[in-house]
């Protein structure tokens, strides 16, 4: 990521802080505040320079006040996502797309599927968990080998090279409570809603909804 483009981020990162401490002091949804962008910040870049970024970038969210949603997708098939949840006490959720939500035709193979568990992704550790997972239940996550796996898996079964491009969507969570780290935490307690059935599409442009993903993950809404 370009270094303009993580001091941008940085600064947007810090007013939205600010912004979700006065909601807070002042009893207001931290959902309503966020003007800029409706709460998101959304980019487009290449894969060499989010390789450079990305670590860094997990650190700051992790490391921040508040919950940060991340959300890579493949910026041509956008059903080809991979998706982060920094906790407010720095643990750490990551997902990547499952067959569950792929269209039939677009199905990870066997082989693509042994990769991803090469990889060290989980597959359904819990019956209502519909996409690979890795839960990071630590206040001092190991990002360095979270940011491997990610890379790993947009080269590897997304087939991305170094100057293909991925979209990138980051924002707040208002979602507040037991967290990966705390002894009561359950992923159950934190899901959103999903849909009966998989996104609609043809399984190569960007016309999906977020909701209908993250099975783990709050929506924007939230």
């Amino acid at each position: 990521m370009p270094s303009k483009a993580i001091a941008s981020l940085d600064a947007w990162l810090t007013r939205a802080e600010e912004v979700l401490a006065e909601q807070r002091e002042h009893c207001i949804s931290p959902s309503l505040g966020l003007s800029e962008g409706n709460g998101h910040y959304e980019w487009t870049t290449t894969l060499a320079a989010l390789s450079e970024g990305l670590e860094g970038l997990l650190e700051s969210l992790c490391r921040r006040p508040g919950r940060w949603i991340l959300i890579i997708e493949h910026d041509r098939r956008r059903h080809l996502f991979w998706q982060a949840l920094a906790f407010e006490d720095g643990s750490l959720v990551t997902e990547t797309v499952s067959n569950h939500y792929l269209p039939e035709e677009h199905h990870w193979t066997r082989e693509q599927e042994e990769q991803l568990l090469a990889l060290g992704w989980e597959w359904h550790i819990r019956p209502y968990l519909t996409n690979w997972i890795d839960v990071q239940a630590t206040t001092s996550p190991d990002i360095d080998v979270v940011c491997q796996r990610a890379l790993a898996t947009l080269r590897e079964p997304f087939g991305l090279g170094n100057e293909d491009e991925v979209f990138v969507k980051m924002f707040s969570s208002s979602i507040r409570g037991s967290t990966p780290a705390s002894p009561e935490y359950s992923t159950e307690d934190e899901a959103a809603p999903l849909p009966d059935h998989a996104p609609a599409g043809d399984g190569t442009e960007g016309d999906r909804d977020d909701n209908d993903n993250c099975r783990y993950l709050p929506s924007p809404e939230d």
